[in-house]
């Protein structure tokens, strides 16, 4: 397997396949692969010596997801350096740079750390992983930084925020341009159950998925404040002002942060929500209670930002529904409809956004 980017923008596929009856190659061209809306599918010609070939493009610059079916079996590419960061491996990613660089790409200056820290979990009973991002001037500045703390997605794995949500490569060009404030951004596991058993009995993924998320996001909780966050203030230089603790995700770890956020009113001053999960029946009584004081709520939060795309089939209508809860309880939030579907090509930007307005004075 190979893919090669042409000086046009266009990109070459080609898959040695000798005995294969047909290939095709699937791109995320708006969207993520598994999301019919935003994906197109074209079949790869068979030349004499069993390389099947295609040229697709130009294509934009940005990040995409891209994978191959192979006789009705998917796979990614194996040649690729670069696969999405999955618990179970089926697609590659292809970045096409901008010229100039875009927000994702890296640029000249100077760069960030992502450290891969292990910590003992004491909820768990085990060892476990997270990723930690520390500035360019991290080793050179002795005051306290700002902390935030960021959660991935169902299926995802922690690199996926660092390797297809480009958190420090975003991040470094913020601070190269003074447009954010130098933090520590922590990255941990977002399950601390394995998803894999959840019984699919409904036909409904979301129904199914809900006593898995209630269980996992009590356990994800309860780890955060009694195992990582004492880890991360022992190992690294941060803040323990509310106003300089932001939490945020994705999809499933959009909902973690809404529900851990207002759960600990008062120890994270920033929410952000992107695509989250909103299921009502996920959220703990504790949140719950949360909601019957928005006076409380209004009067600690410094953003509570919700983004969400207008042709996400997933979660778009129970965000739109969550937003009109929010107003109508009377508690501030910002809520974004953007172009897009329940995908990075959301996400990137949101956390673009959302580190932009993160402890600023």
């Amino acid at each position: 397997m190979r893919r090669e980017i042409l000086p046009d923008r266009r990109v070459t596929f080609r898959f040695f396949a000798p005995k294969a009856n047909a290939v095709s190659v699937l791109m995320g061209l708006k969207s993520g692969v598994d999301e019919a809306q935003g994906t197109t599918t074209t079949a790869m010609t068979k030349e004499e010596n069993g390389l099947w070939t295609v040229t697709l493009g130009p294509f934009e610059p940005n990040l995409y997801e891209y994978r191959f079916d192979l006789d009705g079996v998917i796979v990614p590419d194996t040649g690729n350096d670069l696969p999405k960061p999955q618990r179970h491996v089926n697609t590659s990613l292809l970045l096409i740079p901008g010229d100039p660089p875009d927000f994702l790409d890296v640029q000249n200056g100077a760069h960030g750390t992502v450290r891969d820290e292990t910590y003992y979990s004491t909820t768990l009973g085990q060892n476990r992983r997270l990723l930690v991002y520390t500035p360019p001037s991290y080793d050179r500045v002795h005051a306290p930084l700002p902390v935030f703390y960021l959660y991935h997605g169902f299926w995802d794995t922690r690199y996926s925020w660092v390797t297809e949500g480009r958190l420090a490569q975003i991040l470094d060009n913020l601070l190269a341009e003074g447009k954010a404030v130098p933090m520590v951004v922590v990255v941990p596991e977002a399950h601390a159950l394995p998803p894999e058993p959840t019984p699919a009995t409904s036909g409904e993924f979301l129904t199914d998925v809900q006593p898995y998320l209630v269980r996992n996001q009590r356990a994800v909780d309860e780890e955060l404040f009694h195992d990582i966050i004492p880890f991360i203030q022992t190992h690294y230089n941060i803040s323990a002002e509310p106003r300089e603790r932001a939490i945020a995700g994705l999809s499933m770890g959009g909902l973690q942060s809404i529900e851990t956020g207002l759960v600990h009113l008062g120890y994270f001053d920033w929410i952000g929500a992107f695509s989250p999960g909103i299921l009502p029946q996920a959220f703990s009584d504790e949140f719950k209670d949360a909601l019957k004081d928005p006076q409380r709520i209004n009067k600690t939060l410094c953003l509570f930002d919700i983004v969400t795309g207008d042709n996400d089939l997933i979660v778009g209508k129970a965000n739109t529904e969550f937003d009109a809860e929010l107003t109508r309880l009377n508690i501030r939030h910002r809520y974004t409809v953007v172009p897009g579907t329940h995908s990075m090509f959301v996400w990137r930007p949101a956390l673009s956004n959302f580190l932009q307005r993160i402890f600023q004075r």
